[in-house]
């Protein structure tokens, strides 16, 4: 790890409040070592003030234990001025050309109907079906994540010493290089991950639930918290990036949400009425909600009535 980098990290953990000792002495010796500083970049004098408040409490929140002797208090809290001085002043041009656009977050969302295809900063592809919003930093750190909200296929290209993480409401997936299907619309219950090709880890919070490879799918239940794992057809993985609507035993809760982003409707029904079936569904996203409807309808008890965007769907009797 190169200087830069180090610095980086220790300012990170400024801002958290998790540096250690350690490397606030680091930081002191590599500031000592230099024998010229580079120019400030700060917007202004409050800007700068304000940069000094907020890192010195950091800095002393770590190195100023409430018992500390009158003595070692003063030492440690110099030790913090010199620090800030060399982060700021020495680190202060990188601070703010270098760290600012990995900490500068984009957010893509594919709006209702519309499937989008994007490169990251790493030249991963990602697919974003309908509805979907990706939150990812402008420039990657050692570790690539991107945070999901919906469905999307990711491509990822290999490299074992930066990671690629995605972050969802409740699992989190780790890969190297692979390519992996995620569904984690925040209105449903279950969250899934299909694997394509290679390898990825599932993990909600720190517990690690299980590693899959090609064709493995895992499919878990926010109200149960519990996760089951299955086989999936690596065709039909990522079939809706190609122009499908595809579903395999999903619940009603799923078909409604994927026909409102795909058509851009609003779909009212009973949850308690509509629960007791499971839906296959494989068809061209081309055809109308009407047309949709009715394939449903008849291979489900199911009617509906629709009145511009608004749909209701009853259970047969």
């Amino acid at each position: 790890m190169d200087a830069q980098d180090k610095i980086a990290k220790i300012l990170q953990k400024l801002e958290t409040g998790t540096c250690t000792p350690q490397e606030l002495e680091w930081l002191q010796n590599w500031y000592e070592s230099q024998e010229t500083q580079p120019v400030h970049a700060f917007r202004n004098e409050a800007h700068k003030q304000q940069l000094q408040t907020g890192m010195l409490q950091h800095i002393h929140a770590q190195l100023e234990p409430v018992s500390a002797p009158v003595v070692r208090m003063r030492y440690r809290w110099q030790i913090a001025a010199a620090v800030f001085a060399g982060v700021v002043g020495a680190a202060g041009w990188w601070f703010f050309n270098s760290w600012q656009p990995r900490h500068h977050m984009m957010i893509v969302q594919a709006a209702a109907g519309e499937q989008r295809e994007m490169l990251l900063p790493d030249s991963s592809r990602v697919w974003l079906n309908a509805g979907a919003r990706m939150e990812y930093p402008q420039e990657f750190g050692e570790v690539r994540t991107v945070k999901l909200d919906g469905e999307a296929f990711f491509d990822i290209q290999p490299d074992e010493h930066h990671p690629f993480e995605v972050h969802t409401p409740e699992i989190n997936v780790q890969v190297l290089g692979t390519s992996f299907d995620v569904k984690a619309y925040s209105t449903l219950d279950e969250t899934q991950v299909t694997v394509k090709t290679g390898m990825v880890k599932v993990l909600h919070g720190q517990k690690g639930l299980d590693v899959l490879s090609a064709n493995d799918q895992l499919t878990f239940s926010r109200s149960a918290q519990q996760y089951m794992k299955s086989k999936a057809d690596n065709q039909q993985i990522n079939e809706w990036t190609s122009g499908m609507i595809s579903l395999s035993q999903a619940g009603f809760a799923e078909l409604a949400l994927t026909l409102e982003n795909q058509y851009g409707v609003h779909i009212r029904y009973n949850p308690a009425e509509m629960k007791r079936d499971e839906y296959t569904l494989r068809c061209s996203k081309q055809l109308t909600i009407t047309q949709v409807l009715d394939l449903v309808s008849s291979i489900h008890p199911v009617q509906y009535d629709i009145k511009d965007k608004e749909i209701t769907i009853h259970r047969k009797n």
